[in-house]
């Protein structure tokens, strides 16, 4: 699984709609982060742009973000994306907070 978060330094960025820069986290089977990547989207994501689709070609099936227009979540879903909001802090916190919430419903 790919799990995508706006990023601001190491933090979630609150605002996905001029989030300038994604890390795109690798899972494993276990649960267990194994890769990042940063993608880089100098023009913001109002996805009037490629993100999206550049975000489905590399994989990305999840996307976390504290809140996001509905266009740019139907945008998203579009590709293939479950959207994940209402999370805030340091991104490799939030994708553990993650995995640890959908790992208590799939028990």
């Amino acid at each position: 699984m790919k799990i995508a978060v706006p990023t601001i330094g190491s933090l979630l960025d609150d605002f996905f709609y001029s989030c300038e820069v994604f890390t795109i986290f690798t899972i494993d089977d276990t649960d267990k982060i194994i890769d990042s990547e940063l993608l880089f989207t100098p023009e913001g994501c109002d996805c009037k742009n490629n993100i999206p689709l550049i975000m489905q070609q590399k994989g990305v099936n999840i996307l976390l973000a504290n809140k996001m227009p509905d266009h740019s979540a139907g945008v998203c879903t579009k590709y293939g994306m479950n959207i994940y909001l209402n999370y805030s802090g340091e991104i490799h916190e939030v994708v553990l907070e993650f995995l640890q919430k959908r790992k208590k419903l799939h028990v």
